[in-house]
């Protein structure tokens, strides 16, 4: 396969199910949402906020996740996220109270940070030559889980009760992660020496070499602390919140002040290495990884949004079933298989500028068309616009990646982790965004956000003279 070699191809399998189950179990409420409000007596409100949760966390863990990968090995830390999400799916499973409900979400999102960790065991394992391919392989498997768990969990649903059904197949999720912990750590092997070449974490402050950028930079951090202070704002908004003003001003204070410390990190760090400048052949343009992060906001935080809450919106609009609803809102994620892979390739092929202007102008389109979906639309129209949507953001998750490393190749594991970062930051906004909005709205602003995207995009460089070289 691809011209990888016997222990090659099995690190690549035992890696992509890996990842393929932690998503199932990332995503195994999203079938479900009208269900838990008709058994649970969870209210719409409610299940928004369990939305946001499910993918909030999902920020935090990448760093901290990342920065053990880098400690421990893939190995080790795959296996312990495995069995952590297997056993967070097995409460969800029992969950019978709102505030249960909304802790067993909030860590759930831990698991969305298994990417970071199959990104260092393949890039311990595949040459540079076929660091693509594998890695392409790998996060179009692993994203498939999210379609998997929209049209095979409500079957498995489908044969016992309204009320056990969704019990018995969140914790079906959880058991499949707790087996692969065990194959994985039985048969999961990393080669010796090669862990401290790939650093993937958010531990250690960016290199930047400018003042310009080192504005940028902590400019740029913002984002990801709003994304947390959203989840705090609709936590504290809501009547199952146990804490008072004193428990809301505390979680705010700790936010900010995690901010302010960041950024003196990045001044501290930065600051002397710019004032004594750097070699002509270390300079690059950090404005690039902050286009190419509103671009996966885009891309990937539009999908997690749009996966989280598009078989409710059918079922709602269009009279469905569970299942049905399930399986044809799978359509959202199941291309990940070809498409994210093919974006890369296409970028290389017919030029990566330009593929990425004409996905993000289709995203765009794409989702300002999807607002003005009703229910007198034909069912196949609005399942062929969300096919549309969803191949054209999928493939801009693969062609933004496919920028990254070469703005400079050895902060290409810094630099991604922004970039990853961000894809989970556009889902908490979207996400927030559709509980105070309509539907409609809520499609037609991530059509907006798309076309500021597009605009920041003539503000991109060529690559053509970028680090192609340096190491």
């Amino acid at each position: 396969m691809f011209e990888f070699n016997r222990d090659q191809q099995a690190i690549l399998h035992l890696t992509w199910i890996a990842f393929f189950l932690t998503f199932v179990s990332w995503f195994n409420m999203a079938p479900f949402n009208t269900t838990l409000q008709a058994v649970a007596g969870l209210t719409s409100d409610q299940i928004k906020l369990l939305m946001i949760c499910n993918v909030a966390l999902t920020i935090p863990a990448r760093i901290v996740i990342g920065s053990l990968v880098d400690r421990h090995g893939p190995k080790r830390v795959f296996t312990g996220l495995l069995i952590f999400t297997g056993a967070v799916s097995l409460y969800f499973s029992l969950a019978t109270s709102f505030g249960e409900f909304l802790v067993s979400r909030l860590l759930m999102g831990c698991a969305g940070a298994g990417f970071v960790v199959g990104i260092k065991m393949i890039a311990e394992w595949f040459p540079p030559d076929r660091m693509g391919t594998a890695q392409g392989i790998y996060a179009g498997w692993g994203n498939f889980g999210a379609a998997a768990a929209l049209f095979a969990l409500p079957p498995i649903a489908a044969l016992f009760s309204q009320e056990l059904g969704w019990r018995v197949a969140a914790a079906f999720s959880g058991l499949l992660c707790l087996v692969w912990a065990g194959v994985y750590h039985r048969w999961a092997r990393e080669v010796p020496g090669r862990a401290e070449e790939f650093p993937v974490s958010l531990e250690n402050t960016i290199e930047v070499t400018s003042k310009k950028d080192l504005t940028l930079q902590i400019l740029l951090i913002i984002p990801l602390y709003t994304a947390i202070g959203l989840l705090v704002w609709k936590l504290t908004a809501s009547p199952a919140f146990p804490g008072g003003i004193w428990t809301e001003a505390f979680l705010w204070t700790v936010i900010v002040g995690l901010f302010i410390l960041n950024a003196l990190r990045c001044i501290k760090v930065n600051l002397p290495r710019i004032t004594n400048g750097f070699p002509e052949e270390k300079k690059y343009a950090f404005s690039q990884i902050a286009i190419l992060s509103l671009v996966y906001a885009l891309t990937f935080g539009s999908e997690l949004a749009v996966v989280s809450m598009f078989p409710q919106f059918l079922e709602n609009t269009f009279q469905l079933t569970v299942t049905t609803a399930g399986i044809l809102g799978s359509c959202v994620a199941f291309f990940n298989l070809v498409t994210r892979p093919s974006g890369g390739w296409l970028s290389d092929k017919v030029g990566r500028r330009r593929v990425l202007f004409v996905l993000v102008l289709g995203a765009a389109i794409g989702y300002g068309f999807m607002g003005e979906i009703n229910s007198q639309w034909s069912l196949a129209s609005v399942i062929g616009l969300a096919v549309f949507c969803s191949l054209m953001v999928q493939a801009g998750n693969g062609t933004c990646f496919a920028l990254v490393p070469l703005i400079r190749k050895d902060l290409t594991g810094k630099l991604a982790g922004v970039v990853g970062a961000y894809g989970n930051v556009g889902a908490v906004f979207f996400l927030t965004l559709l509980s105070v909005v309509e539907t409609s709205t809520f499609f037609q602003l991530i059509g907006a956000y798309a076309f500021l995207v597009l605009l920041s995009l003539l503000f991109l460089q060529s690559f053509k003279n970028l680090h192609h070289s340096y190491h």
